[in-house]
């Protein structure tokens, strides 16, 4: 089949897995100068991060440095720019048409939707990223006690009216709306606790997140206010296509109404259902994410299940990709087990730095 309207999706923290992108690093020398000149304006070698490993010892596993926010957001960031590069070269080859009228990422993921729509440039958005990351690790430390719980009920939607009795009750922030089914909430440990036994008992899955800090909360606002320093120091271009943002879930594409939604986006709760609501109903039939996993397919799937999915991260993706947008396949479903996106790892406990 044909589609008119494609949007991609970009994810954000969370989605970070060892090895990603090694297979477009080795093959491709221009993916491979990218990473290098993301080492050059880091200060540090992230392509070793992406790749290296996590070391064992006879006590403990050392968690991989690329598992640190510090290090994961310029990690994906980086990564999902080299997908989204192999991706335009291998349409220009094949003579794909790559047409996308819409844009989106998941927190992190905004910003490599933003260079994507051409609203900044690489090196920017490799300083840009490494502040963000740098101020909200700073900032977090102040909260020792504070984290992140993420709440999933399968059987009932998790409306505006339950997210408000919550704030209210328990003195917690809703931090991110993913679907409707699953949302997260932050604040202090004390609290998230107090929620975790009522919720458990009314049925409802409560998972406190081994995170480093309370994101996209309030407590959050320090951070921000660093960050704004560092947004009006650069400049920004209009975009050549519209980014569904964050927080507003509106359009954006001016550099000031850009600016504002990065600011925002530290301290405010991240609605990534109301981003994929609007886009499919502004049309869009297909998705594709680029970059590391299919966290976003997967909750794009329980959101708008009727628009298809596909995914750019290796190989098989791209070549899978490819051959559906050359009408050679169908694309398949995007399956499996659900994955939370952004700071979340697979672990019940709250994480603080080593």
């Amino acid at each position: 089949m044909t589609y008119d309207k494609v949007a991609l999706l970009f994810p954000g923290q969370g989605s970070q897995y060892v090895g990603m992108g090694k297979e477009f690093y080795d093959e491709y020398q221009f993916v491979r100068d990218i990473y290098d000149q993301a080492s050059q304006w880091l200060g540090y070698d992230i392509a070793e991060k992406c790749f290296r490993k996590p070391v064992f010892s006879r006590k403990i596993m050392h968690r991989e440095d690329l598992n640190k926010t510090i290090y994961t957001q310029p990690a994906v960031l980086v990564t999902s720019y080299a997908c989204i590069r192999v991706f335009e070269e291998r349409c220009r080859e094949l003579e794909v048409e790559l047409k996308f009228s819409l844009l989106a990422g998941h927190s992190l993921g905004e910003y490599t939707a933003l260079l994507v729509a051409d609203a900044i440039d690489f090196e920017t958005a490799v300083r840009l990223v490494q502040k963000r990351a740098e101020f909200i690790t700073e900032f977090s430390k102040a909260y020792p006690d504070a984290g992140l719980m993420a709440i999933v009920d399968k059987k009932n939607a998790l409306g505006k009216d339950f997210m408000d009795e919550l704030c209210k009750d328990f003195q917690v922030y809703v931090t991110l709306i993913n679907t409707q089914n699953q949302i997260v909430v932050g604040g202090f440990k004390k609290n998230l606790g107090e929620l975790s036994r009522k919720l458990k008992k009314d049925g409802k899955v409560a998972t406190v997140l081994r995170v480093e800090g309370p994101f996209h909360s309030p407590l959050m606002k320090p951070a921000a206010e660093r960050f704004r320093k560092e947004l009006e120091q650069v400049d920004l271009r209009i975009a050549d296509r519209p980014v569904i943002a964050n927080v507003t879930t509106e359009a954006i594409v001016d550099p000031n109404h850009i600016k504002k939604e990065l600011y925002e986006q530290i301290y405010t709760h991240v609605d990534w259902k109301q981003t994929i609501e609007k886009i499919s109903g502004n049309g869009a039939d297909l998705f594709i994410e680029v970059g590391p996993k299919k966290v976003l397919s997967k909750l794009a799937r329980d959101i708008a299940p009727e628009v298809k999915r596909l995914n750019v991260e290796n190989a098989a993706s791209l070549n899978k990709t490819l051959k559906a947008l050359k009408n050679e396949e169908g694309e398949e479903p995007v399956e499996g087990e659900e994955e939370m996106p952004e700071h979340i790892l697979p672990s019940d406990e709250v994480h603080t730095e080593d």
